[in-house]
């Protein structure tokens, strides 16, 4: 999640699909109820995470296995597991095997000739990250060649900061995965943008209203001309299109619907786009 609310303690509570703010990064970083329901979750690995307690998960998708250490909310939803990075998750891992996934080329065979650089958008607990990691470690476990392979940095707010290392370490991916301080709508390091990402991820992040303007920005300074970017997105709320149609004035979007498994997510509207940059971009 990308907005991970400090100090969340209280049960979360309906609010207005119409609501506005003045401040956006202000309302962002003190509002303390805006998360998604708890009927609206998933179960992940047979895990209710909207009542479930802080702890270590070791969960298997796509033959990839991934431990998930989480807090159960302690601080914010960002420290749970939602369906969104499920999907992305299970679909990276797809498209080693599969060369009609879009993210074979541009991950999986890319990457076997060169380092990929590899940004993952309001991370929460890294899952998505992780499980990509892990599943490249897998299969390229013989490898000797140092400027191969995936560099992925699963980025969220500071108070994220110390669960994405925490599970970096339990998977055993410190070589692989480095994790960051992003805050969207910031200006960005420029190790970030020189050069641009080949492949940007977020996973459930869009569902908070006033982050909408903050998560467009950011994906607009980090993506270059040959980006590759796939948001999983599990739809809530009807104001969650403001941030669709939003963005449509930069990028085109398609809804990615070759995965095998992707019937099984979209009956429970869990969806996944390809965010495609119109000319000329930045």
């Amino acid at each position: 999640m990308g907005t991970s609310l400090i100090g969340q303690s209280q049960p979360p509570r309906t609010v207005s699909s119409d609501s506005e703010s003045d401040d956006p990064l202000g309302s962002l970083l003190f509002a303390t109820d805006l998360i998604p329901l708890a009927q609206d979750v998933t179960k992940f690995a047979g895990v209710d995470y909207a009542t479930s307690q802080a702890g270590v998960l070791e969960v298997t998708l796509n033959g990839t296995t991934v431990k998930i250490k989480h807090d159960g909310g302690a601080a914010g939803c960002g420290g749970k597991v939602w369906p969104a990075g499920e999907l992305l998750s299970r679909y990276l891992i797809g498209a080693r095997d599969n060369e009609r996934y879009i993210a074979h080329d541009a991950v999986w065979k890319e990457s076997a000739k060169r380092k990929v650089k590899i940004i993952e958008l309001g991370s929460g607990t890294g899952l998505v990250g992780l499980a990509l990691g892990n599943a490249y470690t897998l299969a390229a476990s013989a490898r000797a060649v140092e400027d191969i392979g995936m560099e992925i940095v699963i980025t969220d707010q500071a108070n994220m900061l110390s669960l994405m290392a925490d599970n970096i370490e339990l998977n055993n991916l410190q070589g692989t995965v480095s994790a960051d301080v992003l805050d969207w709508g910031t200006d960005l390091p420029e190790h970030y943008s020189n050069p641009y990402p080949d492949v940007i991820l977020a996973a459930d992040c869009v569902y908070f209203e006033p982050s909408f303007p903050l998560l467009e920005k950011t994906l607009l300074s980090l993506t270059g001309p040959n980006t590759l970017v796939l948001m999983s997105y599990k739809k809530r709320r009807k104001a969650d299109n403001r941030f669709f149609q939003s963005i449509k004035k930069s990028f085109r979007i398609e809804e990615v619907k070759d995965y095998n498994e992707y019937k099984d997510f979209s009956r429970d509207t869990v969806f996944l786009y390809r965010l495609i940059p119109k000319t000329p971009v930045n």
